[in-house]
């Protein structure tokens, strides 16, 4: 692959940073085992996550998309196997819309299996004492719509999410001592052998 498209998101909620962000534009043009990175920020909203990415789709034509998205109860990073058909969160996004209980696309599949190596990634992680956990799904938030919209709208395009920690200085006081987050310099290289391992899969 020569060229990768990586996302992440604006900060939400009461998160006043969002470590996915600083990842996307720390990375935006890198280039990772032979390919070329382009990074972007998306808006965390129902109507506007999926279009912005579609966009950005059509402008740099990449050969497989990585979404990072933050979850703030993990230390881990957090390979997501499945895209539901579901929005389904009592959280607002930025817009103040909530979404209950309700299919992404009526007419469309239960879900989407991620198209990334995934099980290589855990792989190539766990090998470089990068704590990962594999999770079976991206939630009813705007990442699983995000997940859910790309491989529905480019279902030929390897795409997948992958779930990210707070820095250490976002985690809440009251998680301190049982929580520890991940530094920049660790999610980053973490990224970085995520993407590798992505460049590496045939075109």
């Amino acid at each position: 692959m020569t060229r990768l498209l990586v996302t992440g998101f604006a900060p939400f909620l009461d998160h006043a940073a969002n470590p996915t962000a600083w990842l996307a534009e720390r990375l935006d043009g890198a280039r990772i085992g032979g390919a070329d990175v382009t990074g972007i920020t998306l808006p965390v909203t129902f109507d506007g996550a999926v279009p912005a990415l579609l966009d950005a789709v059509a402008a740099t034509a990449p050969d497989a998309v990585v979404m990072f998205g933050l979850a703030y109860d993990t230390d881990a990073i957090r390979p997501e196997r499945l895209a539901l058909n579901l929005d389904d969160s009592t959280a607002p996004d930025n817009d103040g819309q909530v979404r209950r209980n309700r299919p992404i696309d009526p007419a469309g599949p239960m879900g989407y299996w991620s198209s990334l190596p995934l099980d290589a990634i855990i792989d190539d992680l766990g090998a470089a004492g990068i704590a990962v956990r594999t999770s079976r799904d991206a939630g009813g938030y705007i990442c699983n719509h995000l997940f859910f919209g790309i491989r529905h709208a480019r279902p030929h395009l390897p795409a997948g999410f992958i779930h990210v920690p707070p820095f250490p200085d976002q985690v809440r006081e009251a998680d301190r001592g049982h929580r520890t987050g991940m530094t920049p310099e660790r999610l980053e290289g973490a990224a970085r052998l995520i993407l590798a391992r992505v460049a590496a899969q045939p075109a």
